[in-house]
């Protein structure tokens, strides 16, 4: 059986298969669990965020709750390699690892909560999008109606969640915010534990997930983290339906077309970049000659659970009547040399100097080389599987679509939000890459170092100084400061200057003392 479609095999000392659901529910508690810990944690921060000094004083504090957690960790897998002759390695080496894909973003998380510390406001206050999230769930409480092309799910969780706290939207997006920075970890583990096993579904799925965290409003990216694994998954479900029953083909494609429903309502963006590539990929792993009635039912029972879920929003999107959606907004990304991806800006930039920052090859810099040599090893290794053909297909039709709108922008003035396509295509070459590096360890001994107890020590350890590494920077980036362009940490330094000019009203509209110092500016 090929490496990359392994699928995922239990502890083999479980002792019956009705169990076996056991495992996943103590991962996905673990994950989320230890994400909610750190949060909790980090509400005995008590510094002032638009001080510099209180910023490192914070940081330092998120990285010394973080340690201490990665260090029980590696404890927890050292004790269990050597209790009992390793009885209970595999199912404790399961738990770190969820546990860690769950401190990777609690800890950004905690950023954010020291960063908004002292203010009821999330990022960027009642500004730009966060008060039109705030408005249009402010609109749904007064059962008002929405526009028709923008996907409800997010907005309607928005304001059941203010209504359920008795909080305005505007403060309770700060709390959404948070929570769903916590989640990119534990979602992106969790997602890619549907394909791989623990230590790779961290190592590939966590890692890829990393440029893809947006604090100021997680849930387009969130969807993302979710939709290419669930993608991955569908393909591979349709070449296997001639070894499958029909009944168990009409369940499979039930619940895929349920969950991608709910991920269009949610954000429906990446359906649109990825509907190319997944055509042409489906196309390729059809089962013509050995079961194509089973594939067609698969696809068909997918796409009629799909419209049921998401029909109404669909009809509004597609007979809008303002006609053709027209997007002209031009920022930061879209004045960017379009073949440049490795990283992105979006409309908040902050100080920038030469960018695309000059590279060491033709202009192209290292990190862009090594997605390069990762993508062209993943094709060599792997280009029969689903997972290279998804990956690929994906990201070559977001760069085609990329490309088709931008070539018209002179013309038309029109950016139909074509820079939405770097995320895409980073997290495709990220995930190729790191499938890249899974092939070549499945290809080494039985016995290598790297592929037995000690390597995953090993491994645990360099990913929990990479997670903190990369928590503490994007944690920095959105630490209160006023730049000009505005950057992440103006985004902070926004939602601080909004609650000084309702400082007033903090007594009229929280009576209970204990609530009122729990949002008070600092001292």
């Amino acid at each position: 059986m090929n490496a990359a479609t392994e699928p995922i095999t239990d502890d083999p000392r479980e002792p019956r298969a009705r169990h076996r659901w056991i495992g996943p529910a103590l991962e996905m508690l673990v994950a989320i669990g230890t994400a909610t810990l750190f949060l909790v944690t980090c509400l005995f921060i008590r510094v002032n965020p638009l001080d510099r000094l209180g910023q490192v004083s914070g940081l330092a504090a998120l990285e010394l709750r973080f340690f201490l957690f990665g260090i029980s960790l590696i404890v927890a897998l050292v004790v269990a390699n050597r209790a009992r002759e390793g009885r209970h390695f595999a199912m404790t080496s399961r738990l770190v690892c969820a546990a860690i894909a769950g401190l990777a973003t609690g800890l950004i998380a905690g950023g954010i909560m020291v960063a908004l510390r002292g203010t009821p406001w999330g990022l960027n206050g009642k500004g730009g999008d966060a008060g039109a999230l705030a408005g249009w769930a402010a609109a749904i409480l007064r059962g008002e109606d929405l526009p028709p092309t923008y996907p409800p799910l997010a907005l309607h969780v928005l304001a059941r969640y203010s209504d359920l706290l008795g909080l305005a939207p505007e403060h309770a997006l700060k709390h959404l915010q948070m929570f769903g920075t916590a989640a990119f970890g534990p979602i992106a583990y969790l997602s890619w534990r549907l394909l791989l096993r623990p230590a790779w579904a961290l190592a590939i799925g966590v890692i890829a997930m990393l440029p893809l965290i947006e604090p100021y409003k997680p849930f387009p990216n969130l969807v993302l983290v979710v939709f290419v694994p669930l993608a991955v998954l569908y393909l591979k479900t349709l070449r296997e339906v001639p070894a499958r029953h029909r009944f168990e083909v009409v369940r499979a494609a039930v619940a895929f077309g349920a969950a991608f429903g709910i991920l269009c309502l949610t954000y429906s963006g990446w359906f649109q970049w990825a509907a190319p590539g997944l055509l042409v990929a489906t196309l390729i792993v059809f089962p013509w000659r050995t079961a194509w009635r089973k594939g067609l039912l698969l696809l068909v029972v997918t796409g009629v659970v799909f419209l049921l879920f998401t029909g109404q929003y669909l009809a509004g999107l597609l007979l809008d009547p303002a006609g053709k959606i027209a997007d002209t907004y031009v920022y930061f990304d879209v004045r960017v040399e379009p073949m440049y991806i490795a990283m992105f800006r979006n409309d908040t930039p902050g100080p920038v100097g030469v960018w695309p920052p000059i590279g060491e090859l033709g202009g192209v810099g290292l990190f862009t080389l090594v997605l390069l040599a990762g993508f062209g090893l993943a094709v060599a290794l792997g280009r029969k599987t689903i997972i290279v053909i998804t990956l690929a297909s994906i990201m070559v039709g977001a760069w085609l679509l990329r490309f088709f709108y931008a070539r018209s922008m002179w013309e038309t003035k029109l950016v139909q939000l074509y820079p939405r396509t770097t995320p895409l295509i980073l997290y495709c070459l990220l995930l190729l890459t790191g499938f890249a590096v899974y092939w070549l360890v499945k290809r080494s001994s039985a016995d290598h170092p790297a592929r037995g107890p000690a390597g995953l020590v090993g491994a645990a350890c360099a990913l929990l100084l990479l997670f903190g590494s990369t928590g503490s920077a994007i944690s920095d980036r959105y630490m209160p400061v006023n730049t000009t362009p505005p950057g992440a940490g103006w985004l902070t330094w926004n939602a601080h200057q909004t609650r000084r000019a309702l400082r007033k009203k903090i007594h009229k509209s929280y009576p209970m003392p204990w609530v009122r110092r729990s949002i008070a500016p600092p001292s």
